[in-house]
């Protein structure tokens, strides 16, 4: 792997230009801002990797960018590299300390949305395959790319595509959007991800706000949905019949990987500027509940008048988001039933559910083949064993893949992603760029 490795070492500054080319291109998947320009952005860089890309577009959501390198020495194997190329919206913008889609380096660091998630690990994916290209003339196996546009909206049409063009996805094994550090530079080899339920919560009342002296004798919207969301959680246990039924449980190996693998309590604390953890839960409770456990969160919630100084109004319409994350073995689909089922019992039927996204949970076996070559890979390139995760608590479609994934890559722990001030350290950049690169090549060796 030297020349590869002297290859990205002397091109640092090709990835960098490369890097700062995608985040000025805006791709935001909320609003639709960018997208058809990323994705032809995305089309053209796979293109003069000679990867053969198409844009596929099944008539709605945003186009999927696909290509494929075949390798001459070893045809018989194959790795996928998922990325995605939308982005966060970027507000607020005055959080913000330079323009979100103004790619800016300070401290050697880049700041810009979605320098992080996920273009700096797409980024880092067509560079190193540059180097491989560029040294080897041939890649260790072949690369298939599948950049998607709709990642951050919950993956809402990779299924379709999926199953209309399945040849698309099949693979050996699958290098996953994201990975990276720990808040002490540690690689983490991360097996899987959480699953989730979006949903949205109405109470309406009357058709407009009124004056708020009508509270006599109108109800209160906002404390009509107050009411509900008090029933789906009491303390931290989630309440609502049937919810843990399939939780699976974890394997002792899973938790002796658990009980392993180190957190930096302290330092996430600080970075979100709180003392203590929910309950005061001990480090491996943490560890655990971050894995593992279920999880019921309102994400945002809006009723009446939010402004400065004083509005009497009494608000017409109230509205709650929440996401549920999820474990393996839960669907998504059978969860939304059973929370319809749960308002109803309540008494609050006439609370409207907006279902927007859900995905299952996936995990990996620490015993895969491409798990392997990521732990292997990890200690040659930082020198140091890396920490294996038996899942994120996040969440991605990696549950459409039948292939077992690994997360690895260039990122770490502070990168501001979906918040302001994102940012990617360059470092890393270059390093996890060496890891998937020895990664990629082991699995294939293997």
């Amino acid at each position: 792997m030297k020349e590869v490795f002297d290859y990205i070492d002397s091109n640092k500054d090709s990835a960098i230009e490369l890097l700062s080319k995608l985040v000025s291109q805006p791709s935001v998947a909320a609003t639709g801002q960018g997208i058809k320009e990323c994705s032809d952005l995305g089309l053209r860089l796979l293109d003069e990797l000679g990867a053969n890309p198409k844009l596929y577009d099944i008539g709605e959501g945003s186009p999927l960018v696909a290509g494929e390198i075949k390798s001459k020495k070893n045809p018989s194997k194959t790795i996928l590299f998922y990325n995605h190329y939308d982005v966060q919206p970027p507000e607020p913008l005055e959080l913000w300390d330079s323009p979100p889609f103004t790619p800016t380096i300070r401290d050697g660091k880049m700041y810009g949305r979605g320098v992080s998630d996920d273009k700096g690990e797409l980024a880092g994916r067509l560079k190193l395959t540059e180097a491989f290209l560029r040294t080897w003339m041939d890649v260790p196996c072949n690369f298939k790319f599948v950049f998607e546009g709709e990642e951050e909206i919950g993956s809402i049409h990779l299924g379709q595509y999926v199953k209309k063009y399945p040849e698309l996805f099949k693979a050996d094994g699958v290098i996953w959007e994201f990975g990276g550090v720990n808040p002490k530079g540690r690689p983490q080899v991360v097996l899987g991800v959480k699953g989730i339920l979006y949903v949205q919560l109405t109470s309406k009342v009357a058709k407009k706000d009124a004056h708020s002296s009508l509270g006599a004798v109108v109800q209160n919207p906002a404390w009509r949905l107050v009411g509900a969301l008090n029933t789906l959680k009491k303390g931290e246990k989630i309440m609502i019949p049937g919810w843990y039924d399939d939780v699976r449980k974890f394997t002792k190996e899973e938790l002796g990987w658990i009980r392993k693998a180190p957190y930096e309590a302290k330092a996430i604390k600080a970075d979100l500027g709180i003392k203590n953890f929910i309950d005061n839960m001990s480090v491996e409770e943490v560890k655990k509940a971050l894995a593992g456990k279920p999880t019921c969160t309102i994400c945002g919630i809006y009723s009446g008048y939010t402004g400065e100084g004083s509005k009497t109004v009494l608000p017409g319409e109230a509205f709650a988001k929440i996401d549920f994350r999820l474990v393996p073995d839960q669907d998504p689909d059978d969860l939304i039933r059973k929370l319809r089922k749960h308002l109803v019992t309540q008494g609050y039927e006439d609370v409207k559910i907006t279902y927007s996204e859900g995905e299952k949970a996936k995990r990996t076996s620490p015993k895969e083949p491409i798990a392997i070559a990521a732990k292997i890979a990890a200690e040659e390139v930082y020198k140091s064993p890396p920490i294996i995760e038996i899942s994120s608590a996040g969440t991605g479609p990696m549950y459409l893949f039948d292939a077992p994934c690994v997360a690895i890559g260039g990122g770490h722990s502070f990168s501001n992603a979906h918040a302001p001030n994102e940012n990617k350290d360059l470092r890393y950049l270059v390093m996890g760029m060496k890891w998937v690169a020895d990664t990629v090549n082991r699995f294939a060796e293997a």
